[in-house]
């Protein structure tokens, strides 16, 4: 064998297999038609001798599109009469082609392939070298691309630009390797700018990635650009795609598909899946792929599965999960979290899921107020979060408590309905009950601070913060947060299923029996939505709260309105229909309080007379309305009105003496609570009260 075969051979030994665009298992490119904004913007890059920087850095979040971006790129200059393309490398870590230590014998093997100078450079290299392939990044990088394409100028008069593609870098095994190359490549363009040479590198925003490009030594050798999320462009290319793609699968099965269909699918579901695109194409070339298969060859029937997937994901528990490789792509992205922070990253993600406040819909507690919530520091916040950047919005620390940018949010919704389905998340699934019952520990905790046994009260403000808000709004937000904190950890503990409580939860709840026996009458129900003081009677704890002494019962008849305190305010609201969306509640203006500035009470207190509701002016209260008012006044400022509760309460008992009162506390801490429903509005009533003692 001759030395070139055996220099050659060597080289190619140690590639990153099919790691090429031309490769058997290249990535797609972009659909026709689409992605020609930014398609067209590379090019007109590569091609311009006049360009200002020799490194393009093409990101966006996962699924975006960025590898089919760059494979039509390539393609594009593969066929071209005047190409510049040199080399392409495709990271993939799921598929082992990852490796740093070959990214640049990779380059110089395809190279090599390309321009006979550099051939035969590289056979004279390693045949008086053959070890260059085990030595480290910069000694290749040296040998590799410097001497030939900087120092000997091996392609002077033959190439202006040798374009260089490098797909994925985030996925290239070890981030200081992939600080490496950044630095090795934004260093040489910035030397030796009359070299041919011009990198393309894609990749996910990572922390790290970032920080490498912004480095100052090479923070001038590129631009970046970036590929948006749900962009008016973005958005009709999906359309487009999705459109030609359903017209190509209706004419591979014609007979699966009734002519009666002159519009298949339908105008509605496909608007449906094109809105649960948001301009991502991972999702609708999973969803094409899933409704086209071949193995099913029934359309109609995939399209139904796709539909009820989208509509509810528990949907995606079949065997028929037309995100498998969406749910792929998740699991490594999560894969990639340190053992030792997951827990924090599950938390949050549990959190923002909606998971961990039992709710169908995620939060909006800005980051700053949930890390305080779980005791979490902003570091060991943004540590978690790292690996994340690519499926999260995540705010920079100067706005994690703003209430407008300050959430947590995914790119896709996909994301967040993967984590909680267990059947696709597997290890990932956010409502793990080991999850939930660690943070309602926290919740146990976080209450637990804020009592004085000596002084046998609660105080929000005894809630030591770990991550404490930057000046000037620092007190504000900090008050905020421990609020946040102590009303949150409250209604998770009324809020959470049975199945959830198990024996270390319920000794540890067991600890805050003088916590409830000290709460103030307030703290029972501010901030809570007054249909949520019934949650009390059907929490895992209610028992506890018996036997505390803190939960009673008691027949309306036998309430005594003599134990009313007046120097209390008091809640009572009427509502129709139980609705209590932000826009449902309307003032009243013909009412005589003037809005609170900082009380979260609704506040009504008319007189009913039969069927017929009267305000306390006598006039009659009109039939579906309802009433939010915020008022701080306790019946002290007012005592007349204690008569129209008394008069309201002896109505409700001839309507129904089977109703009841709960009454939350003890002492001059109680809280009596009555709801009342009529054919046509509800009644909630929430008194204080002395003890709810019953009268004889």
């Amino acid at each position: 064998m001759r030395a070139s075969e055996i220099a050659i051979k060597l080289l190619a030994g140690h590639v990153i297999p099919k790691a090429g665009f031309d490769s058997s298992d290249h990535p797609p490119g972009c659909h026709p038609g689409t992605r020609l904004d930014i398609s067209g913007s590379i090019l007109t890059w590569a091609h311009n001798l006049a360009r200002e920087y020799r490194v393009l850095w093409l990101n966006g979040p996962a699924g975006v599109g960025k590898s089919a971006i760059l494979q039509t790129i390539a393609e594009i200059e593969a066929k071209s009469g005047s190409s510049i393309l040199g080399a392409t490398l495709f990271f993939s870590r799921p598929k082992s082609r990852d490796d740093a230590q070959c990214v640049f014998i990779t380059i110089a093997y395809q190279l090599s392939m390309r321009y006979r100078p550099y051939r035969n450079y590289i056979i004279e290299l390693l045949t008086f070298d053959p070890r260059l392939i085990e030595k480290s990044l910069a000694e290749q990088f040296e040998m590799f691309i410097v001497q030939p394409f900087a120092v000997k100028k091996l392609l002077a008069g033959l190439r202006d630009t040798v374009l260089i593609i490098l797909d994925g870098l985030d996925e290239c095994n070890g981030e200081e390797a992939q600080r490496q190359i950044i630095f090795l490549i934004g260093k040489f363009s910035l030397e030796y700018p009359m070299s041919p040479l011009i990198w393309l590198v894609a990749s996910r925003p990572e922390p790290h990635i970032f920080s490498a490009f912004s480095s100052k030594a090479i923070t001038s050798s590129w631009e970046e650009m970036q590929v948006p999320v749900d962009s008016d462009q973005g958005c009709r290319d999906v359309e487009r795609y999705l459109r030609d793609n359903f017209e190509e699968i209706r004419e591979r099965y014609p007979q699966s598909i009734p002519s009666s269909e002159q519009q298949w699918p339908a105008e509605v579901d496909f608007s449906k899946i094109a809105a649960r695109s948001s301009g991502l194409f991972v999702f609708p070339s999973t969803i094409i792929r899933f409704i086209g298969d071949t193995d099913y060859a029934n359309p109609v029937s995939q399209l139904k599965i796709v539909l009820g997937v989208i509509d509810s994901t528990s949907s995606t528990g079949t065997a028929k999960n037309p995100f498998a490789l969406l749910d792929a792509l998740y699991t490594r992205i999560l894969s990639e979290i340190h053992r030792d922070v997951l827990r924090t990253t599950m938390y949050l993600l549990a959190l923002y899921t909606g998971k961990l406040v039992f709710s169908d819909s995620d939060s909006n507690m800005v980051l700053g107020v949930a890390c305080n919530w779980f005791g979490v520091t902003q570091g060991d916040a943004y540590g978690a979060l790292r690996k994340l950047h690519s499926v999260l919005k995540i705010p920079a620390p100067q706005k994690a408590f703003d209430s407008d940018e300050g959430a947590l949010k995914p790119f896709h919704a996909s994301f967040f309905d993967y984590l909680v389905t267990h059947s696709r998340s597997g290890a990932f699934y956010v409502g793990a009950p080991e999850i939930i019952q660690r943070h309602l520990l926290r919740c146990i905790h976080v209450l637990e601070a804020c009592h004085s046994v000596e002084m046998s009260n609660v105080d929000m403000n005894r809630i030591n913060l770990s991550w404490p808000p930057s000046s000037p709004p620092s007190q504000r937000d900090g008050s905020f947060a421990q609020h946040n904190a102590f009303y949150s950890s409250r209604d998770i503990l009324i809020k959470v299923p049975h199945k959830y409580v198990n024996e270390p939860v319920l000794h540890e709840f067991n600890r805050l029996s003088s916590f409830f026996q000290d709460l103030d009458s307030e703290l029972w129900i501010l901030n809570i939505r007054v249909e949520g003081m019934c949650q009390y009677l059907t929490s895992a704890f209610r028992t506890c709260f018996e036997d505390w002494g803190v939960l009673k019962t008691i027949p309306l008849v036998s309430f005594n309105t003599e134990d009313i305190r007046l120097d209390e305010t008091v809640l009572l609201t009427l509502v129709h229909s139980p609705d209590w969306s932000e826009e449902t509640f309307k003032s009243d203006s013909g009412c005589e309080f003037s809005g609170g500035s900082n009380m979260n009470y609704l506040f009504f207190l008319p007189a009913l007379h039969g069927t017929q509701f009267i305000d306390h002016q006598g006039q009659e209260i009109k039939k579906y309305s309802i009433m939010c008012l915020h008022e701080s006044r306790p019946l002290s400022k007012n005592p007349a009105w204690m008569a129209h509760i008394q008069q309201q309460l002896a109505t409700l008992t001839k309507i129904s003496p089977s109703y009841s009162v709960t009454v939350f506390g003890r002492g001059r801490k109680s809280l009596a609570h009555i709801r009342f429903e009529h054919p046509d509005e509800v009644w909630f009533y929430a008194l204080p009260c002395v003890s709810g003692t019953p009268s004889v």
